[in-house]
């Protein structure tokens, strides 16, 4: 358990391991989507760096396509600080928007 109370699931239907239940829940939505043909092309943990020097990165849960358009999506019960600015930083450097999953 981490500091915010977050429990590691595992899922058999992703067969991998996420960081908290409402990931893991989210991650299931997401693929049993992928299935159906909903959305494509679904990646888990989508690495950006955000600054070489010093090394400051960004890691965003899932990431896929849907009717053409790349969409980002991570799942927070806690928004910290420092995640809403590497969110900010991110839109300002790479122009991508991330759709917050509450849980």
């Amino acid at each position: 358990m981490n500091k915010y109370h977050a429990i590691r699931t595992y899922s058999k239907l992703c067969q991998r391991e996420f960081a908290s239940k409402s990931e893991c829940g989210r991650a299931e939505e997401l693929y049993c989507l992928e299935l159906y043909g909903t959305i494509a092309d679904l990646k888990f943990q989508v690495p950006f760096i955000l600054s070489e020097k010093p090394g400051v990165k960004i890691t965003i849960d899932f990431s896929y396509l849907e009717d053409g358009v790349q969409k980002y999506e991570d799942v927070k019960g806690v928004l910290t600080r420092d995640f809403r600015s590497k969110l900010a930083w991110l839109k300002q450097l790479k122009g991508i928007d991330v759709i917050l999953q509450r849980r």
